[in-house]
Formats: C-alpha cells, structure tokens, sequence
C-alpha cells in the first residue's frame, strides 16, 4: 500500500505512524495470560511494572533532591523563629509571644510536674471521683524506674541464690545416700 490509497481512505502518514507505535507500545506494556478456566485476559508486562518501579524512583528522588536543597534548610529556622501566641474562644490574642523553643520546654515543665495518682494518670485521663493526685509525673516516673531496677536486681540475686541452693543440696543428698548405703547390710536368710 503507497501513501496515496491510505490518503484516500482519510489515513495520513502521521496518523499511520501514531497507530503503529501506540499498537507496539500496547504489545510491550501488556502480557496475555488465561485463567484456569482457558479464558484470555490481558495484564500489565514485566517492563511495564519495571518502567513504574523506575518512574516511582526517579520521582521519589527529584522529590527528595528538591526538599534537601529547598525545604529542609528552611525548617530549622522556621521552626527556630515560629512564635506562638495564646488565644481566647474568639481568636482574641491574650498573653505573651512565646518562640516554640520556650513553648515546648514549657509544656514538657508542664508535663512533668502536672499532678497524678498511684498509676500515673492524670485527673483528665483517670476520670471519675475518687482521684487523688499524690505525686507529680517525674516523682512517678522515678518511683517506676526505681522499683522496676529493684524487683530486677532481686529476681537476679534469688535465682542466683536458688541455683546455689539446688546445686547444695544435691551434693548433701548424694553424699547422704552414699553413707546410709555403706551403713547398710543386706543379709539373705533362708530357712
């Protein structure tokens, strides 16, 4: 077939030449496979799944080179410099302008000192009304490492002890056994 008869079926060469790589990409960008029934149905290819593993990548690194070279640097002075201001139910500013350095230094204070009963909860997160704030966070959290370094130190020295024992013990009742066995006389009689 010339070009002329493609012409005159409304066919140009351009269009000819689109059709032809769009039927070869198709072939490559998908595999025929059949289910257990014999039945033909059509999937992504290996190059396909490739070609997106790589696009993926190419993307995820422009991304990350863009943020290492534009946005990172960035965030520690924006962070460094954010100021906060307390506000009322309407949005009306009410004190000081703290930096967020002071503001979470100021919040971790807070944390710690905040007033909790014997399991570390405080009255917003114990509810009901028997609670008792006995002690702040930090004397809790103290009070936990403490006895948890404790009770581990005496598991310890206990099973150390009972292995001694065990093993003592074991030497006396064989030594024992020996004695009484030498004491021991059997006699047969027979009448």
């Amino acid at each position: 077939m010339d070009l002329k008869s493609l012409e005159a079926l409304g066919i140009t060469a351009d269009e000819l030449i689109n059709r032809i790589v769009d039927k070869c990409v198709e072939q490559l960008m998908t595999d025929v496979n059949f289910d257990e029934d014999g039945d033909e149905w059509r999937g992504r290819s290996a190059i396909a799944s490739q070609l997106d593993a790589r696009i993926k990548k190419q993307i995820d690194d422009t991304v990350n080179a863009l943020a290492e070279r534009h946005i990172l640097p960035n965030v520690s002075a924006y962070i460094e410099n954010l100021t906060l201001q307390t506000t009322n139910q309407w949005g009306e500013k009410k004190g000081q302008k703290v930096t967020f350095i002071e503001y979470l230094t100021q919040r971790a204070e807070d944390y710690m000192q905040e007033k909790v009963n014997f399991e570390g909860k405080a009255k917003t997160e114990a509810g009901g009304y028997s609670w008792n704030g006995t002690q702040t966070r930090i004397t809790h959290l103290v009070h936990q490492h403490l006895h948890y370094s404790i009770e581990s130190a005496m598991k310890q020295a206990l099973q150390i002890a009972t292995s001694g024992i065990a093993t003592g013990l074991q030497e006396t009742c064989k030594a024992k056994l020996g004695e009484i066995a030498q004491q021991l006389k059997v006699e047969v009689k027979t009448r």
